[in-house]
C-alpha cells in the first residue's frame, strides 16, 4: 500500500503542525491508527513522500522521528519503514489519541476502553484534588464549571469548559502523573460530549453531577469527590451505551464500565 489520506482533503484539521514534518507525520500517523498500513507492512520510503509533499529528505526524516517516538513505525536499514503493532503505540500521546479519537468515529472498543480508564483515574484524582488543591487550582476548578452551567444546553459550547473542568481537577492534585493524564481527557471528552449528548436536553442533566465533584472538593471531601466523580462517569456511560450500543463483550451479569452499583462500592478510595 503506497497510498494514504490526506486529511485536509477530507476537511480535517491535524493535531500536529500543518506544514512540514508535522503535516507528514499527521497523515501517516492517522493512516497507520486507521488501519490503512497493517502492522509490519511497509510505509511509504522517503523518496516517495518527498514527492508527495514537495519536502527535502531532511523534512521526511523529521516526520518518521515524530512517528517512530509515537511507536508507530519502526525503521531498520535494508528493510525499510514499516508500521508498528498496535500493542506499541503510544496511546496516551495527544497526537495518537487524536488520531484515533478524529471527526468522533473512533471504534466502540476504544470508548469504553477511555470510560474504564477514566474511572480508574479520575474519580482517584478527585479525592487528591479535595485534599491537596490551593485557592489557584481551586478558582482554576470554579470557573470551568460557571462557564459549563452557562452553556449546559448547547453541547457544543459545553465541551470546552467541560475538559477545562476535568483537566483542572487533574492540575488541583499537584501530582505530576496525574496531569499527564490531561493529554487523554483533552482527546477523550470532545468526543463523549458528542456521544453521552444525543438526546433532548443534553448535556444539563450532568451539570449536578459536576457541581456535587466540585462542592465535595472545595469542602476538601475526598471520599465524597471520589463518589461524586464515579456517579458523573457513570452517567457518562449509560449515555455512551445509549447512544453507540452496548460495550463489546459486555454479557448479562458481567459489569462492563463505572455503573451506580460500581459507584457506591468504590466510594471510598483505598488507603
Amino acid at each position: 500500500m503506497t497510498d494514504m489520506p490526506s486529511s485536509r482533503r477530507n476537511g480535517r484539521s491535524p493535531p500536529a503542525a500543518v506544514d512540514g514534518a508535522g503535516r507528514i507525520a499527521d497523515e501517516l500517523g492517522s493512516a497507520i491508527v486507521a488501519g490503512l498500513y497493517q502492522p509490519h507492512e511497509l510505509v511509504p520510503g522517503e523518496l516517495a513522500l518527498c514527492r508527495r509533499f514537495g519536502a527535502s529528505r531532511t523534512v521526511v526524516r523529521e516526520a518518521f522521528k515524530l512517528l517512530s517516538a509515537k511507536g508507530l513505525i519502526a525503521s531498520r536499514k535494508r528493510s525499510g519503514t514499516r508500521a508498528r503493532p498496535r500493542e506499541a503505540w503510544h496511546m496516551l500521546d495527544a497526537d495518537v489519541l487524536a488520531w484515533r479519537l478524529r471527526n468522533g468515529q473512533a471504534e466502540p472498543k476504544f470508548l469504553f476502553d477511555l470510560l474504564h480508564v477514566r474511572a480508574v483515574v479520575e474519580p482517584a484524582a478527585a479525592a487528591m484534588a479535595a485534599r491537596s488543591h490551593t485557592p489557584e487550582t481551586l478558582k482554576s476548578i470554579e470557573a470551568a464549571f460557571a462557564e459549563m452551567e452557562r452553556a449546559a444546553h448547547d453541547p457544543v459550547l459545553f465541551a470546552d469548559p467541560d475538559i477545562r473542568f476535568h483537566k483542572a481537577i487533574l492540575a488541583a492534585t499537584d501530582n505530576d502523573v496525574m496531569v499527564a493524564f490531561g493529554a487523554l481527557t483533552e482527546a477523550a471528552l470532545g468526543v463523549f460530549v458528542r456521544a453521552a449528548s444525543r438526546h433532548a436536553g443534553a448535556p444539563a442533566p450532568s451539570v449536578p453531577l459536576h457541581r456535587a465533584v466540585l462542592a465535595a472538593i472545595q469542602r476538601r471531601d475526598a471520599e465524597g469527590a471520589h463518589a461524586a466523580m464515579m456517579a458523573l462517569l457513570s452517567r457518562t456511560a449509560r449515555n455512551v451505551e445509549r447512544n453507540v450500543g452496548p460495550a463489546p463483550g459486555r454479557n448479562k451479569g458481567r459489569d462492563n464500565g463505572p455503573s451506580r452499583r460500581g459507584s457506591r462500592r468504590s466510594a471510598k478510595p483505598s488507603k
